[in-house]
């Protein structure tokens, strides 16, 4: 039978042995530890078993085991052994032994020498491997307090290739820098990058104001998507620059794309999808692959394929700086989808290689977690981690002046780093957004400890995805998905409908409020997860009409905007977008493409939703946020022929417009509502104008009047 030995650092000086051997059970084994190939000591035996030709010792170190240098155990008879270290992360004191707080983790880079830090607290030995004259050298990095690593090397490094050889356990690993700002095409290398270099882009502070969350519209697309369409003349598709191109037009129609289409919206955020760097798409060969990007390898490196010039590591960092500038330049505000819940395969993540078990999750089994369901989770309560989660937003912020940021899977993450994180950008940017997906995920986490919507008051300067808003507005996206239908399906009995519309921050009937303000609700019927809203009601709504289809999702996205809360737009959903049926497109070539022939033949459709987003600009009772204001902005009035009415209660809440109504028909068919004398209001190109009275008239199918009693402004 062939013999077997594992040996594991369970504390400062103890040490566990499993023997697996065909030799019968006997009394003693020898046990010699050996540091740095000389022999140390002869260890005491604690505890031992024997079961089923399996050894079992606890052995005693007579002085802590010391770090950074290579222990190996040699047993009798059988090979020697590398002592395995990773285990000791989960002693109760490891974060205060080795937590480091400085601000040098990375390259720094200056013209006359370039620093390398590297926290690597298990590593008996960090090797520098750097490009040197077409040639790579090595150089050995000196162990500091707190498990620092590192090198000083004179001259000039910029735009060098690098990795690290990290040895832990006695297995040497080669792998990129985490802190590293720069990598080689498709991210075989981390690069050296001058920082300075993006000093030459100006930095453009937004003269739009947002005072509160409410203030708000964000519209979320894709870099890759937004542009990449042939239907355009749009020069740098799929790209950071293309984004920001003028003068662009669709190619049939001669409607506006890219940076024009953003501002004749009137949106004032977009979020993009992940743009740090990501798996799955190849940085030259773009078109052979597809990804979203919610497979992550770097929280500070930015992706390539979205790059005019891949293979310039810096080119990334300028295009996206330049690209952020023109959007402020033009009042328009970059929130940034981060995904710092999961990895997708933690053993090839440069994390797992610096510092083996540390980073990830493990389930009581000892498994590594994957309650995100894609890959394994991110262990943010322990202090290094948050620490690299907190470092790269703060870095984000600075270097490429963000507005907000959108957390994926957010409840997978702890209350204390979330906060920490609001805190320390604020410092940067006072009016910086934090809002993120708040579902309860996984049990590794404790439920007080989790950054969900459940514990909002954990979180008081955090936004969430309402869910309840979606569900109620569009029907359930998960159980009966299909056929489930919302409100904007035409469901008349969802007089859960008030509780949304007012943001889920007032009791309502047997409903508890879910926030305790507006500002706290993202309210969506689509984004880029799930069925777009057009392929929901194809699929709740069979045999409708398209036509009738078209006028529910400009209904939909009326109601967004008339309601309490923060609107978020996803985008295509203005047109009605498909996907096929297909309700997960995170790797699917073309189909979440911005269609730029269908947006020709719906231009109708946009102008609906720009005057939606004119209007909620205008009106003034969506910019109020506390539960006790929003609670008593309107008298609610049930449905009188299925009409929901929505009246003004208080002038204070509306001064431009104090005798403000809105009448919500939800259904297919056009209704009567008896009223007073009444104008309706429609939207112009910047303001509201006055239409024809409107006396016992009628509500049009799928449609919310708004109104003002005749002779109020």
């Amino acid at each position: 039978m062939e013999s077997y030995i594992k040996a594991k650092l369970t504390s400062l000086n103890k040490i566990n042995v499993l023997i697996f051997t065909g030799i019968n059970k006997r009394e003693h084994f020898d046990f010699v530890l050996y540091k740095d190939n000389e022999i140390l000591e002869k260890l005491s035996i604690v505890k031992s078993s024997f079961s089923n030709n399996i050894h079992m010792y606890e052995l005693k170190l007579t002085q802590p085991f010391d770090f950074g240098h290579n222990y190996s155990l040699f047993v009798s008879e059988f090979p020697m052994v590398n002592i395995d270290v990773s285990s000791i992360v989960d002693l109760k004191n490891f974060d205060e032994l080795f937590y480091y707080d400085g601000d040098d983790l990375g390259a720094i880079y200056s013209k006359e020498e370039t620093k390398f830090n590297l926290w690597a607290p298990l590593a008996s030995e960090v090797v520098l491997k750097i490009e040197e004259n077409d040639a790579f050298c090595f150089y050995k990095m000196e162990r500091t307090p707190k498990g620092v690593y590192r090198i000083s090397l004179k001259g000039d490094y910029k735009n060098k290739k690098y990795h690290y050889l990290v040895t832990n356990s006695g297995v040497t690993r080669e792998t990129n820098d985490p802190y590293g700002k720069g990598t080689s095409l498709n991210s075989l290398y981390s690069v050296v990058i001058d920082l300075d270099e993006l000093n030459e882009i100006e930095r453009i502070t937004p003269k739009n104001k947002i005072e509160n969350y409410v203030d708000s519209i964000i519209y979320e697309l894709n870099v890759r998507d937004f542009t990449e369409h042939n239907g355009s003349n749009v020069i740098n598709k799929g790209k950071f620059l293309g984004l920001v191109e003028e003068g662009r037009v669709t190619s049939k129609g001669k409607n506006p794309v890219a940076l024009d289409y953003l501002k004749y919206l009137g949106i004032t955020h977009i979020q993009l999808q992940p743009i740090l760097d990501f798996r799955g798409v190849d940085d030259i060969n773009v078109s052979k692959s597809y990804n979203w990007g919610y497979d992550p390898i770097s929280y500070f490196a930015i992706e390539g394929s979205y790059s005019n010039k891949p293979e310039e590591a810096i080119a990334r960092l300028k295009e996206l700086k330049q690209m952020v500038s023109i959007l402020h330049k033009n009042n328009i505000r970059v929130n940034v989808d981060v995904v710092f819940n999961h990895i997708y395969d933690y053993m090839s993540s440069c994390l797992e290689k610096v510092v083996p078990n540390y980073f990830f999750r493990r389930r009581e089994n000892g498994q590594i977690a994957n309650a995100s369901g894609c890959g394994n989770d991110i262990k943010s309560e322990r202090k290094m981690v948050s620490k690299l989660i907190i470092d790269s937003l703060t870095y984000l912020l600075n270097t490429f002046d963000f507005d907000g940021f959108r957390f994926d899977l957010m409840g997978l993450l702890d209350v204390d780093t979330i906060n920490t994180a609001y805190k320390k950008c604020r410092e940067i940017k006072p009016d910086i957004m934090f809002y993120g997906e708040g579902w309860d995920m996984g049990f590794e986490l404790p439920k007080n400890k989790k950054a969900t919507s459940y514990n909002y008051a954990l979180l008081p300067n955090v936004a969430f995805f309402n869910d309840s808003y979606r569900n109620v507005m569009d029907g359930s996206v998960f159980k009966d998905r299909l056929y489930d239908k919302g409100f904007i399906a035409g469901n008349v009995n969802l007089h859960d409908v008030n509780y949304v519309i007012h943001a889920s921050c007032c009791d309502y009937e047997d409903k508890k409020a879910r926030f305790d303000n507006a500002n706290r609700s993202i309210n969506y019927v689509e984004c880029h997860d799930n069925l777009t809203l057009y392929d929901k009601l194809s699929a709740s709504n069979e045999g409708e009409s398209e036509e009738t289809i078209l006028n529910r999702i400009k209904f939909a996205n009326k109601m967004l905007m008339l309601s309490f809360g923060v609107p978020f737009i996803h985008m295509g959903q203005e047109i009605g977008q498909s996907k096929g049926g297909n309700d997960n497109t995170y790797n699917v070539t073309k189909v979440n493409n911005f269609d730029f022939n269908l947006l020709d033949e719906r231009f109708e459709m946009v102008a609906a939703m720009k005057m939606a987003i004119d209007l909620r600009k205008e009106i003034d009772y969506v910019k109020y946020y506390e539960s006790k204001d929003v609670k008593d902005v309107f008298k609610v009035d049930y449905w009188h022929n299925n009409v929901l009415c929505l009246e003004l209660a208080k002038a204070k809440y509306s001064p431009k417009y104090p005798k403000l109504v809105l009448l919500i028909n939800n259904e297919s068919y056009n209704k009567q509502f008896e009223l007073d004398d009444y104008y309706t209001y429609i939207v112009g190109d910047k303001k509201i104008k006055s239409a024809a009275v409107v006396k016992n008239s009628f509500v049009a199918a799928n449609t919310i009047s708004v109104l003002t009693k005749k002779g109020e402004k």
